[in-house]
């Protein structure tokens, strides 16, 4: 079909770069993905897979994703290649975007407001009975997901390190503070979710500017705030458009879908504390990775690189965790200077192996079933 170029890693899959050639050359170049060897989950999923979920969301008439294409004998599925670079490159994190970026990421949030819970029936994986009906509920599901399929799968091997971190698991407790403050959610109208919009999954094209928007494989059926929290956490926004971001938002859906921003002043800070912990977890185990995966020429530098991660996520999340001293970033590389020093067998995720673009009918990911015992 065409000749292979440099892969691209992301955290849930490594993706091919292919040139079409032939009679496939007008389609340009494809991306390929395949999963990427013992990567954790931290998040649910509501979809099998996002090849299926970015047909439908053609069909329709969601603007500026990627096509996907069926191709070859084995009915392999490619996406199609967006020609630009990630809007981090030109507007990194803690810089201010253009009033015409702003505008489009509000109507992005303003067009998925339309997409209904029934209009993705074909394709949400979750059984009808289980899935989350109100606002309360969504978060609990959350909160009970990273308690059981993020901590409860990784506590035999960094229960320790969390302990030398000082960070209390009893954060996500059913009785816990974001359990707790869930039960105070207003109820907000469902309706589909990117949970991964930040800068380095919004493409800006070259041809003419506009953001694509890629990495659709979090998306959720879900409360509307619980998307522009995710946004707000992981964007990088500075304080000014932080703060004027959500009265764009909450315009857009507002007339997409009425009561989509109802109690936003309130609900918005609970959804914030709920990511901010979730960071703590998810950047905690990552860095048991790295570290582990480290050689040992390299590891000084990596603890170091990691002890100023980690201090600082733990630092945005103290309030809710309920620490009076954050450690710092020395404190933090001797914790896992200590961890790595046990030479234990390298951290893997209890998630099953996900098959090849060439089987997609199966990715292998877990459901999010919040009625179920695993919490998945």
């Amino acid at each position: 079909m065409s000749q292979p170029l440099p892969a691209l890693r992301g955290h849930h899959r490594i993706w091919q770069v292919l040139r079409a050639e032939g009679e496939l050359a007008p389609l340009g170049r494809l991306k390929a993905g395949r999963p990427r060897p013992g990567a954790p989950r931290f998040d649910p999923r509501c979809f099998d897979n996002e090849e299926d979920l970015l047909i439908e969301l053609a069909l329709l008439g969601v603007e500026r994703i990627a096509p996907v294409y069926r191709i070859g004998p084995g009915d392999l599925r490619v996406h199609g290649f967006i020609e630009g670079e990630p809007l981090s490159v030109s507007r990194p994190p803690g810089t201010p975007l253009h009033d015409a970026e702003l505008a489009q990421l509000a109507a992005l949030f303003g067009r998925m407001a339309t997409v209904s819970p029934d209009a993705l029936a074909l394709t949400h994986r979750c059984p009808a009975g289980l899935r989350p009906r109100t606002s309360r509920d969504f978060l609990r599901g959350l909160i009970r997901f990273t308690r059981r399929r993020v901590w409860g799968v990784h506590r035999p091997r960094l229960g320790g390190l969390f302990t030398a971190l000082g960070v209390d698991p009893g954060v996500l407790a059913p009785t816990g503070p974001l359990a707790r403050e869930a039960a105070l959610l207003t109820d907000r109208p469902f309706c589909l979710l990117h949970a991964d919009l930040h800068r380095d999954n919004l493409i800006v094209a070259e041809s003419d500017g506009l953001l694509w928007t890629i990495d659709w494989e979090l998306a959720l059926i879900g409360d509307p705030v619980y998307d522009l929290a995710t946004h707000l956490h992981l964007m990088g926004y500075p304080p000014a458009q932080e703060r004027e971001f959500p009265e764009r938002w909450a315009r857009a859906v507002r007339e997409s879908l009425p009561g989509a921003a109802a109690g936003l002043s309130r609900d918005l800070p609970r959804y914030l504390a709920y990511k901010r912990v979730q960071s703590v977890f998810t950047d905690v185990i990552r860095q048991a990775h790295v570290v582990r995966s480290t050689p040992a020429a390299e590891l000084p530098a990596q603890l170091a690189r990691t002890g100023e991660a980690v201090s600082a996520v733990i630092r945005r999340a103290a309030r809710t965790l309920g620490l009076g001293r954050v450690p710092g970033p020395r404190a933090v590389e001797a914790a896992y200077a200590a961890f790595g020093a046990t030479r234990a067998p390298r951290v893997r995720s209890a998630a099953p192996a996900t098959p090849s673009p060439a089987a997609p009918a199966a990715t292998g990911t877990a459901a999010w079933r919040p009625g179920r015992p695993d919490g998945g």
